[in-house]
């Protein structure tokens, strides 16, 4: 199942993170988003058990896995009435304080996928970039051997490995490097989650859980993991051994 909702990340790693964590391997991610790294490991035969500690992105895939023809429906017919950019920007400043989930998961998916930037709260209006197609992706969605944890905890690297105990594999999918996840202190919106990256990489390096973590390509990222096993990834999603035709960078202690 394809993720129904935008996120520029654009990983090319699933071939790759397939061959690190093998099938019937009880995954637990962080850092939840889309979850089109999520679903596809769902879909070939990994139980995946995703954490976000942003209730606003609990709320909407909790809402899909239930009522996902009924987001759908609210979706289609919000379309319709977003005219013009003034009403979308409004609704990127006020989504998170109407009062029905699935009107708001419904705000959530047409915002993110009007924005050029893929986002909820911030991003320029582009009607053009949600098509009939997806809005019918949405109304279909289901997914098999998935579930999302809501964790209550400011910081999401809290206990770690009390969240991840009963997996065999942890996988982070970060993804721009100060860019896309942002620093500590800086409001960016409801959606976004913060990630100290020197603190992650402290946390995970004497832990004993197996764990993969995923980047998009950046030099600081090869300074802070030059004593892990690291993977670099092309744009085709095959293994490469120069930088300069990186595109993702995989992260794993096994």
């Amino acid at each position: 199942m394809k993720t129904p909702i935008k996120d520029d990340l654009n990983f090319k790693s699933s071939r790759i993170i397939k061959e690190l964590i093998p099938k019937k391997s009880v995954v637990s991610s962080f850092l939840f988003y889309s979850g089109a790294l999520e679903f596809s490991l769902a879909e070939d035969k990994r139980f995946v058990v995703s954490h976000t500690n942003k209730h606003v992105i609990y709320e909407f895939w909790d809402c899909l896995l239930r009522e996902a023809k009924t987001v759908g429906r609210m979706a289609k017919n919000l379309f319709s009435k977003i005219q013009n950019e003034n009403i979308f920007y409004t609704f990127q400043e006020a989504w998170p304080t109407y009062k029905d989930p699935n009107f708001r998961s419904a705000l959530f998916f047409i915002l993110n996928r009007c924005s050029e930037g893929g986002h909820i709260s911030c991003g320029k209006f582009n009607k053009n970039l949600l098509s009939g197609f997806a809005l019918a992706n949405l109304q279909n969605f289901k997914i098999e051997n998935f579930y999302i944890n809501f964790d209550s905890e400011d910081n999401w690297t809290n206990n770690l490995d009390e969240k991840g105990e009963k997996a065999d594999y942890l996988l982070f999918p970060v993804g721009k490097y100060n860019f896309n996840l942002f620093e500590y202190g800086k409001n960016k919106g409801f959606e976004f989650t913060a990630v100290n990256h020197r603190e992650l990489c402290n946390i995970l390096t004497p832990m004993d859980k197996r764990w993969v973590v995923l980047y998009k390509n950046h030099k600081k990222v090869f300074d802070l993991y030059k004593d892990h096993h690291i993977i670099m990834v092309d744009q085709y999603g095959r293994k490469t051994s120069k930088k300069d035709k990186c595109e993702d960078i995989v992260i794993a202690n096994f």
